[in-house]
């Protein structure tokens, strides 16, 4: 009797162990969940609600620049956990006429493996017109556009806008296109019009919660665009090179993944950064440029197109949209490729599956983008 009472005893005492044990290994993986979703590296833009489909529109399609991150976009509204939307008509590209279009697919079927935009992605777009404009992108919650386009004249393209068969309007591409009549651009004017025309169309959406700006090379000046994004009052990401040149990667996909080994300085703003004593609109601009200054080691290195649309995609599915904020963009160099050369010569290639990925190799640039908020 006695042993059988010290059996039932000691059966106990095991399953309390066993017990307490299981308890502590479900605690410590329940606090590396929470931390891990806690961690300031997790994502505060699309990303961060993946189920909460966002829409972008994405200004200047025909332009190589504009068109490379469509493609991008394009590519990760396939993917889940980017919280990007491939429904009611987003990505959404767009541009002036026929041509815009047309330029728009040339460049995604020559990077992005035979990828289209179809009509019901592209919306003809009358820059001069505020109306316009704002039926365009409603429905949208993020636009990306430009300060300077290149423009070019050309026929309005039948059953659009025009109001008359003779119509002219200005096709504007974003940011590179051959044989454009630059003699359009001479004036500061028409292009400050235009993205004046943009933001105030996307405040009359009531749906637009956040713009990415990129300030193109041939920009004299941030400040009357800086004026412009102040006075309307919507989150808004800044992205500049501070003058580095671009260029183009020759024979560029988005398997090809980062080109270059890409730096990120700038800073968030305040959520109450107008309201400062002394405070004018636009006055960031001026600290934006004392930060490009400071990095002013970096600016013979190009960078390439690829890698700049890339960060402008990232941001989007990074960083929080209720912010405002502007990013400095250089180049410390192309990635140095020595070793895998001398690798490729005796190691078997392995094919890595891209279906999984918006853009190949991007885990390294989603860090830095992160840690800008």
């Amino acid at each position: 009797m006695k042993d059988f009472v010290m059996t039932r005893i000691l059966a106990l005492f095991l399953l309390l162990v066993v017990t307490v044990s299981s308890f502590s290994v479900r605690s410590k993986s329940s606090s590396r969940v929470k931390s891990f979703f806690a961690s300031p590296q997790s994502d505060f833009g699309s990303s961060k609600k993946p189920y909460d489909k966002k829409k972008i529109a994405v200004f200047g399609t025909g332009g190589y620049w504009s068109a490379i991150l469509y493609g991008f976009l394009q590519r990760a509204s396939s993917i889940y956990g980017t919280g990007i939307s491939s429904v009611s008509s987003s990505p959404r590209a767009i541009c002036a006429t026929s041509v815009g279009s047309a330029s728009l697919n040339k460049i995604l079927s020559q990077n992005f493996k035979l990828a289209f935009c179809g009509e019901n992605n592209i919306r003809l777009t009358n820059l001069q017109d505020v109306e316009n404009i704002a039926a365009r992108v409603k429905g949208m919650e993020a636009v990306v556009m430009g300060t300077v386009y290149q423009l070019k004249q050309l026929p309005v393209t039948p059953n659009s806008f025009e109001k008359s068969p003779n119509d002219k309007t200005l096709e504007f591409f974003m940011d590179d296109r051959y044989m454009i009549d630059w003699a359009i651009d001479k004036s500061n004017d028409i292009h400050l019009k235009i993205f004046q025309n943009t933001i105030d169309a996307c405040v009359k959406t009531g749906t637009v919660q956040h713009v990415v700006v990129l300030e193109t090379p041939s920009t004299p000046s941030a400040k009357p665009f800086a004026e412009i994004l102040d006075r309307a009052g919507i989150p808004f990401t800044y992205i500049s090179t501070g003058g580095s040149p671009w260029e183009n990667t020759k024979l560029f996909t988005f398997e090809s993944g980062i080109q270059s080994d890409i730096s990120l300085k700038g800073f968030t703003f305040d959520e109450y950064y107008q309201s400062q004593t002394g405070y004018s609109a636009g006055d960031w601009s001026e600290s934006f440029q004392d930060e490009i200054r400071k990095n002013a080691k970096n600016k013979g290195n190009n960078i390439p197109r690829e890698d700049l649309a890339a960060v402008a995609a990232q941001s989007l599915m990074s960083l929080d949209w209720a912010k405002s904020r502007c990013i400095h963009v250089s180049s410390n160099g192309a990635f140095v490729k020595e070793e895998d050369e001398k690798m490729n010569k005796t190691r078997r290639k392995v094919a890595i599956r891209s279906d999984k990925h918006w853009l190949l190799q991007s885990e390294n640039l989603a860090q830095k983008v992160r840690a800008m908020e």
